[in-house]
């Protein structure tokens, strides 16, 4: 196949930060005579060789170098991790092939960005570390695809620790099908932020698929709602006019929320402030009044008891019906200190025990809702939790 054949298109790259496109991602497709653009086969055959890919990937990427050349965007570029190893293993002097293709169209290398995909490689997740950790040693930067459709991706996450995150909305929705999916986009969040990683956000196709992204800590967009991948005649200006008003109008619907939350916290604090936070010990349990609690809102699910440890000391009560709840004594003796919302108890004590404390929200599986949960310190030094369910 001639060179010719080939055509790399660009899909734009949205920043949230910057408020524009800071960069593309290279796609290699072919034409045919006909002027119509097909997908390589290559790419989709899993018998190919990483040699040949490497020969496509490189041909590819001269030639959107040369697009690329008179801008500053940053440019993607897919690899596989057998491509990587074979980047390493022809590794001369610390030179990387792939560096001195880029360093021969005089452009910086950390303007690069070296995508891993998500396929299984030849070589175990250590062998390629080396190679990416001697590709990020060149300058340029890394990112891993599709984090969190794979277990094998988790891994590698924890090896690569990537400069950027990709993660596909509609892929994850399609890997875990009847699993709820917001506490992996919430953990995906934290270990971005544990790492230091920028998440991207990709397969961005309606706006609230925007939203939850933005709503999921994205810095970078990508998608067809954002633009098509093109042969780089995209107008950069066109995209922001779509999508900065997007934003705007999450940012103003995400206030009201907070003010509304902010709202429905005091009036739940008022309702508690009624409570007499009475404790009677009895034998090895702590008593307390639980209809005090379901009596003051619906929203209030659970009610129970610990002690600074963490450890409950009271029956676990659970609403059962309107007025009505059950009262579970086996897990008396259960340390809850694992909970999200534990230590950040303690540490709210700390700053004012006088009052009572709320959580971020979390998804409680067996309720399948969102819960935030309130608590505070008696003069005996028990701690009272009350979940309660967000509609």
């Amino acid at each position: 196949m001639q060179l010719n054949h080939y055509v790399p298109l660009f899909q734009p790259i949205f920043s949230v930060e910057e408020q524009t496109v800071v960069a593309y991602e290279s796609l290699g497709r072919i034409r045919e005579a006909s002027g119509k653009l097909i997908s390589i086969p290559e790419f989709s055959d899993p018998h190919v060789s990483a040699l040949r890919m490497s020969v496509i990937d490189r041909q590819l990427l001269s030639l959107a170098l040369t697009k690329i050349q008179p801008t500053k965007d940053l440019l993607f570029v897919n690899m596989s991790p057998d491509q990587v190893i074979l980047e390493y293993e022809e590794s001369r002097s610390n030179s990387l092939p792939i560096s001195d293709l880029v360093n021969s169209y005089g452009i910086p290398l950390n303007q690069i960005v070296i995508e891993i995909t998500e396929k299984s490689g030849s070589y175990g997740t250590d062998v390629l570390a080396a190679g990416v950790e001697l590709l990020r040693e060149q300058g340029f930067g890394i990112a891993l695809d599709d984090v969190g459709s794979e277990s094998s991706n988790l891994e590698r996450l924890g090896a690569i620790k990537p400069d950027i995150i990709k993660i596909d909305l509609n892929l994850l929705k399609k890997s875990i099908e009847k699993r709820e999916y917001q506490s992996i986009l919430e953990y995906l969040k934290q270990i971005s932020l544990s790492i230091g990683s920028q998440l991207l956000f990709e397969g961005i196709e309606t706006e609230e698929e925007l939203y939850r992204a933005i709503s999921s800590g994205a810095s970078l967009l990508q998608g067809y709602f954002l633009g098509r991948p093109s042969e780089l005649n995209q107008d950069k200006q066109s995209i922001c006019d779509t999508v900065v008003p997007h934003l705007q109008l999450y940012h103003e619907i995400k206030r009201k929320e907070v003010a509304t939350e902010i709202e429905f916290e005091k009036q739940i604090k008022s309702k508690l402030n009624t409570i007499n936070l009475k404790t009677i010990k009895l034998d090895n349990r702590v008593i307390i009044d639980p209809h005090s609690f379901f009596k003051l809102d619906s929203h209030i699910k659970r009610v129970y008891v610990t002690d600074w440890s963490g450890t409950q000391v009271s029956p676990y009560y659970e609403r059962t019906s309107e007025m009505g709840f059950t009262e579970n004594l086996q897990l008396i003796q259960k340390n809850w200190s694992y909970m999200p919302f534990f230590y950040k108890h303690v540490k709210q004590v700390f700053r004012d025990s006088e009052n009572w404390q709320v959580s971020d929200p979390y998804w409680d599986k067996e309720l399948k809702k969102n819960v935030i949960v309130f608590s505070r310190v008696n003069e005996l030094g028990y701690s009272f939790f009350v979940d309660l369910t967000l509609d």
